[in-house]
């Protein structure tokens, strides 16, 4: 490899790192981020192939997605179920149009543990994620709250791989204001 790319930056030698931390944006839902004004300008403007030019400049050969906060939790439950099923789909497009470019961290509909049960299934089976994602609270629940044991159960005897993104709790997002 020569002198600098044509933007000018140095060129990248090898490309052998995981990026694990790839957010996606899914057009339905970015569609309801937008409806919802849920999102931030970076988001709106994702693109597959901006993507794969940052990974390539970055010396990325893969990068294992999922999509990042508010996540899901804007929506109610139906639309939290729907969107991410899509999601997930949308992700298993990526890593089969792109092979072994892309990785899946699925998208799970909590705080519902019916419908998550279901996704974790049907996203493991079917689309062959790598693992999920999950935020560090739903809610007023962080996820060592007993509601989410039997998800935390089916992710333990699947031996599956849990990514687990920050996000600003309810309880520490608005502090209470201080009296002086």
């Amino acid at each position: 490899m020569g002198g600098p790319s044509a933007r000018g930056s140095p060129p990248i030698r090898a490309i052998n790192r995981t990026d694990v931390h790839h957010h996606p944006t899914p057009p339905t839902w970015n569609e309801a981020l937008r409806r919802a004004n849920a999102g931030q300008q970076p988001t709106y403007n994702w693109s597959v192939q901006k993507s794969l030019e940052d990974m390539d400049r970055s010396g990325v050969a893969i990068s294992i997605s999922s999509i990042t906060t508010p996540n899901i939790t804007f929506l109610n439950n139906d639309d939290a179920v729907r969107i991410a099923r899509d999601c997930n789909e949308y992700s298993a497009k990526l890593m089969a149009d792109h092979p072994g470019r892309f990785g899946l961290f699925a998208t799970l509909p909590l705080p519902s543990i019916d419908e998550t049960l279901k996704e974790i299934a049907y996203s493991f089976d079917t689309l062959k994620a790598d693992g999920v994602c999950m935020i560090t609270s739903y809610g007023d629940k962080w996820l060592g709250h007993p509601h989410f044991a039997p998800v935390m159960e089916e992710l333990n005897r699947r031996k599956a791989v849990v990514y687990t993104h920050p996000t600003a709790s309810n309880c520490c997002a608005k502090p209470a204001a201080r009296d002086s």
